[in-house]
């Protein structure tokens, strides 16, 4: 593939997966103020507006298929797909990807801690049957955009620390709409949309690391979603939030990605690559 339409593949992707957030799913619910369906709190808007709001959080994942098979073919669509089912990464990767998530949590928990909150940990166990769903909601709506589409694409000839920002911001801003949507965890938490946007950068070099590490197994972006977002959600629920932690939530990330740049080296976030 031509490297100069690899990133122009990968602006295309970023402006349609945006602009049907903004103004096909997302955009016009937030706009109207139409509440859909809340995951911390009890909020419920009419049926159109959740299926609005659930469809609009497969755009990543579904505008990279349509994009994938439109230029690439079906052996390009087979690639892909089958980038979902590469299980095999190694221990240590797996290992990764779980003290990533468990150093990540246990920070922001300090954090909680350190403002003078406690925290009940006998939710992560109350919770666990929403881990099972939450593979869906997320990981698997996203991930073949971000990571099996777009990361690709944009380190055909961009570096790795670049590549990581440019996704982040799109990411954040993908999320935009969900700050004024009525029931979202970033409405009724009050999260500063400055904060997330940092913590998403962090979050999407860390997301890098692991895939240039793992021969770009989407697998592997799935699985790290999969285990943020649960504990995300666990999280969320049961810290006492507060205008000082909605600001410092994310810096446990943020150090996890500075100390991931500072040892794998930001142009490919891979020792091997590195060397070679």
């Amino acid at each position: 593939m031509n490297r100069h339409n690899a990133i122009l593949e990968g602006l295309l992707f970023s402006a349609i997966t945006l602009c049907l957030s903004y103004l096909v799913f997302w955009g016009p619910i937030a706009i109207f103020r139409v509440p859909t369906i809340s995951f911390v709190s009890n909020v419920r808007g009419p049926i159109w507006a959740i299926i609005l709001f659930f469809i609009g959080g497969f755009v990543p994942s579904l505008v990279a298929i349509i994009l994938t098979r439109i230029r690439e073919g079906t052996d390009g669509l087979k690639s892909l797909l089958q980038r979902c089912l590469q299980f095999r990464l190694g221990l240590r990767w797996y290992l990764s990807i779980v003290i990533v998530v468990l150093l990540g949590s246990a920070g922001q928990l300090l954090i909680h801690s350190l403002l003078g909150n406690s925290f009940n940990f006998s939710l992560y166990l109350a919770q666990l049957p929403s881990f099972i769903p939450l593979i869906i909601i997320g990981p698997i709506s996203e991930e073949l955009g971000w990571r099996g589409y777009l990361l690709s694409k944009l380190q055909l000839k961009l570096n790795a620390i670049v590549s990581s920002v440019f996704i982040g911001i799109v990411w954040a801003f993908w999320h935009l709409p969900l700050f004024f949507l009525i029931g979202t965890s970033q409405h009724e938490l009050h999260l500063p949309f400055i904060g997330f946007l940092v913590g998403t950068v962090a979050v999407s070099i860390i997301f890098t690391w692991i895939n240039n590490n793992t021969n770009s197994s989407i697998w592997a972006a799935i699985l790290l979603h999969w285990l943020y977002t649960y504990a995300a959600q666990v999280n969320s629920t049961g810290v006492t939030r507060s205008p000082e932690y909605n600001w410092l939530e994310f810096s446990p990330y943020v150090l996890i990605a500075i100390v991931l740049l500072a040892i794998w080296k930001p142009k490919h976030l891979s020792l091997k690559q590195a060397k070679s």
